[in-house]
C-alpha cells in the first residue's frame, strides 16, 4: 500500500530532494537581505553576540536556518522507513500503529500494581507498564508475577516494563506466562540494563559476566516462544544526572556496543540483539534538541547495527519517551503540566514508539488517581485529539531540525568514540569517566540558572509566594538516598532547581521557627517611571528565596527614604532608581541610612558605572545586584546573614 501511494505521487528518494512547493505569492529573500534587517534593529548590539545561542551539547544554534545550510551538510534526502532513519523507521509513520501510551504506576504490593494497571488500562493506556525490582514492584517469584498479570489481556496489551540489573523479573514473568500458556502471546518489552542499573546503585546483583549468560539465556529463550523484548536500555540515569542530549544518548548507544559485543561470545547475534533491545530517553525542555536526540539515536542505532553487520530490519530502532523527571519543580507545581506537555510533544515530533507522560505532582509527592488521570489524558490527546498521528514525520523537512539532527549525531559519534578510547562503556563506568561527565554538564546547568540566564518559572523567575504547597497524597513522598558501601560512584538523580527550592525551604523552616524572615525594604527615590522598573526586577529577584518585599510609592528626599527604611524594620535596603540619579543620589541616602540603622545591608539596583562603583562603595553600599548577579549566592548569602544554616 505504501509503495502503491508513492507510486502514485511521484515521491521518490531520487526525486524527493526536488520536489517544490510553489509560494510565488512572496518575494525571495536572501540570508544577506536578513541579517542586513535583523543588525539594523539590533541597533548597537553585536549580532554575533545577540543572535547566535551555544547549548549544552556544545552545538552553535544558527539566528536562520536556509536550504543552503542543510544542503552543506552533506547528508542525503530520504524518504520515511529509509535508510538515513532521520524520518521515522516505518514509511507510513503513526497510520499503521500509533505511539503506545505507556502509563507508568508505583506501588510496593504486587496486588495493588495489578489493581492499578487495570485501571490504567481501561482508562486509555495502551502498554503494561511498572518498574519491577528495587524501586518498584517487588516480583520475587512466579507467584508475583502471576499476581500481577493474572488479569490482563496480555495479547492485547504490550509490556513496557524495566526489570533492572539482572534477568530474575523476567525469567518469573516467562515461567508465569508459560503455566497459562500465554507467552507466545507476550509482546513489547520487559527488560533489564545491568550498565544502567550498575550506574544508578553503585552495584551489580551479580557479576556482570553472570549477567550476560543470564542475559544471552533470555534472549533466545524469549526469542523462541514470542516477540518479547527482554532488554531496555534506558537513558534516565544519565540524563536525571544533569547529562545533555549528546551525552544520554551517545552512552545508551555505547551501552548497547557494550553489551552486542559480550553477547556475541555467548551465541547471540547482532540481529537477535536488535529484535531484543528497546531504547528509552527522557525528554527534556529543549523542544527541538528533544526531537533531534530521537531522530539522531535512530540514525545512530542504524550506523551501530551496520557495523555489526546486522541485517536492514535491524536497523530500525524501537524507542520509548518519557518526560523529564529532571525539570519538574516542587513549587508552583502546576508549570509542570507544561513542561510536560511541551516535552511530551517533542518526543510524539521525533518519532517515538511510546510515550510516558509523567505525573506533574511527581516531584514532591507519590502520584494520585487526579495526576496519574492528567498525564495518561495528555499522552491521549496528543494521539486522539490533537491528531499528531496524522503527519508522517513533522519535523522532516525542516531545515533547522534536520541541520540539528546532523549535527547531535555527529556530537554523539564523538562521544562514543571517546567512550571507545576509554576501553568501553563498563570500563568507563568504573573508571568514573561517565560519572565526571555528566557531573560537568549538571554543574554548568546549575551554574547557568543561578545566575537566571536559564529560567524555571515559578522558582529562579516568578515565584508564586501566595501558593500552597502540595500535600503527601498517602505515603509521604521518598528522597532519594546516597547509596553507600558502593562498588562505583553511581550517578544520583537530581532536579534541576533544588539549589533553589531548598533556598525556599530554609525561608519558610525560619519563618515557622521564628515568626518572620528576611525583610526587604525598596528605597525607592524618584517618581514611580523612574524607579518601578528596578523595583519589580529586586522585588522578583528577593522573592525567590521567599524573602518579604516591602514596597512604596517613591521618595523625593534622602532624609524621608531612610526615615521610612529605618521604620520599617528590615534587614536590608536597596536602593532602585535610575543610572543618570546614583551619583546625586546614592551616597547621602547610603549615609543616611547607616546614620539611623548602622547594622542595616544596603543595597544598590543596577550594575554601576565603572567610573561610580568606587564612590557608592565609599558611601558605604554593601554590594550591586543586577541581572548579572548570582541569584542563588546572593540569597544564600542574605540567609546566611539572617542566620538561616545550609
Amino acid at each position: 500500500m505504501e509503495d502503491e501511494r508513492r507510486r502514485a505521487s511521484g515521491a521518490t528518494a531520487s526525486n524527493f530532494a526536488t520536489l517544490e512547493a510553489d509560494f510565488g505569492e512572496f518575494a525571495e529573500t536572501t540570508y544577506e537581505q536578513w541579517k542586513a534587517a535583523a543588525v539594523k534593529t539590533l541597533k548597537d548590539a553585536s549580532f554575533e553576540k545577540s543572535m547566535y545561542t551555544e547549548t549544552y551539547e556544545g552545538i552553535t544554534l544558527e539566528p536562520l536556518y536556509t536550504r543552503e545550510m542543510r544542503e552543506a551538510l552533506g547528508v542525503g534526502y530520504s524518504l520515511p522507513g529509509e535508510a538515513l532513519m532521520l524520518r521515522g523507521a516505518n514509511a507510513s509513520g503513526y497510520l499503521g500503529a500509533p505511539f503506545e501510551v505507556a502509563q507508568d504506576v508505583t506501588s510496593e504490593s504486587a496486588a495493588e500494581t495489578a489493581s492499578l494497571l487495570r485501571h490504567e488500562l481501561e482508562h486509555g493506556a495502551t502498554a503494561i507498564t511498572f518498574r519491577a525490582g528495587k524501586g518498584g514492584t517487588p516480583v520475587s517469584s512466579a507467584e508475583d508475577a502471576r499476581t500481577i498479570i493474572g488479569g490482563l489481556d496480555v495479547k492485547k496489551y504490550p509490556f513496557h516494563v524495566y526489570a533492572g540489573a539482572s534477568v530474575d523479573a523476567i525469567k518469573h514473568f516467562l515461567g508465569a506466562a508459560k503455566e497459562s500458556g500465554a507467552t507466545a502471546d507476550m509482546s513489547g518489552c520487559i527488560g533489564s540494563d545491568p550498565i544502567g542499573a550498575y550506574l544508578e546503585t553503585g552495584n551489580l546483583p551479580k557479576d556482570f559476566a553472570v549477567l550476560m549468560d543470564e542475559m544471552a539465556d533470555t534472549i533466545k529463550s524469549a526469542r523462541a516462544a514470542g516477540k518479547l523484548r527482554t532488554v531496555l536500555l534506558r537513558g534516565a540515569v544519565y540524563h536525571e544526572g544533569g547529562a545533555n542530549a549528546a551525552q544520554e544518548t551517545a552512552y545508551v548507544m555505547a551501552n548497547a556496543i557494550e553489551l552486542i559485543s559480550a553477547l556475541q561470545e555467548r551465541g547471540v547475534d547482532i540481529d537477535d540483539f536488535a529484535n531484543a533491545v528497546r531504547f528509552e530517553f527522557e525528554l527534556g525542555s529543549n523542544f527541538f534538541m528533544e526531537i533531534a536526540k530521537i531522530r539522531a539515536a535512530r540514525v545512530v542505532w542504524a550506523r551501530i547495527a551496520e557495523e555489526f553487520s546486522a541485517d536492514a530490519e535491524s536497523g530500525r530502532v524501537n524507542i520509548f519517551g518519557r518526560t523529564s523527571r529532571f525539570t519538574k519543580t516542587v513549587y508552583d507545581p502546576y508549570v509542570n503540566l507544561l513542561r510536560n506537555s511541551t516535552e511530551a510533544f517533542s518526543g510524539v515530533a521525533g518519532g517515538l514508539d511510546g510515550l510516558t507522560v509523567g505525573p506533574f505532582d511527581e516531584a514532591a509527592r507519590p502520584a494520585d488517581e487526579f495526576s496519574r488521570r492528567v498525564a495518561r489524558n495528555a499522552a491521549i490527546m496528543l494521539r486522539e485529539e490533537f491528531h499528531l498521528t496524522r503527519p508522517i514525520d513533522p519535523a522532516g523537512g525542516s531545515w533547522y531540525v534536520e541541520s540539528l539532527t546532523e549535527k547531535l549525531s555527529a556530537k554523539i559519534w564523538e562521544i562514543i568514540r571517546e567512550v571507545q578510547s576509554k576501553g568501553g562503556m563498563l570500563a568507563a563506568v568504573r573508571s568514573g569517566y561517565i560519572q565526571a561527565s555528566v557531573g560537568e554538564t549538571l554543574k554548568e546547568r546549575f551554574k547557568k540558572l543561578s545566575s537566571r540566564s536559564d529560567r524555571a518559572v515559578g522558582v529562579n523567575m516568578y515565584p508564586n509566594l501566595g501558593e500552597a504547597r502540595l500535600t503527601p497524597a498517602g505515603k509521604e513522598h521518598k528522597k532519594a538516598k546516597t547509596p553507600e558501601n558502593t562498588e562505583i560512584t553511581p550517578i544520583l538523580p537530581r532536579r534541576w532547581t533544588e539549589q533553589f527550592e531548598e533556598l525556599r525551604r530554609r525561608t519558610e523552616a525560619y519563618k515557622a521557627e521564628h515568626g518572620a524572615g528576611v525583610r526587604i525594604f525598596l528605597a525607592n527615590m524618584g517618581p514611580l517611571p523612574q524607579h518601578k522598573a528596578r523595583a519589580d526586577f529586586i522585588t522578583g529577584f528577593m522573592e525567590v528565596a521567599g524573602f518579604d518585599v516591602l514596597g512604596n510609592a517613591g521618595f523625593s528626599a534622602a532624609d524621608e527614604c531612610a526615615a521610612a527604611t529605618a521604620a520599617s524594620g528590615a534587614d536590608i535596603a536597596v536602593i532602585c532608581s535610575t543610572d543618570a540619579s546614583y551619583p546625586e543620589i546614592v551616597p547621602p541616602l547610603v549615609r543616611a541610612i547607616k546614620a539611623k540603622v548602622p547594622s542595616m545591608k544596603v543595597f544598590l539596583a543596577g550594575a554601576p558605572a565603572e567610573e561610580f562603583k568606587q564612590l557608592y562603595v565609599d558611601a558605604g553600599v554593601d554590594g550591586f545586584i543586577s541581572v548579572r548577579s548570582n541569584c542563588l549566592a546572593v540569597l544564600t548569602e542574605i540567609q546566611h546573614g539572617k542566620g538561616m544554616t545550609v
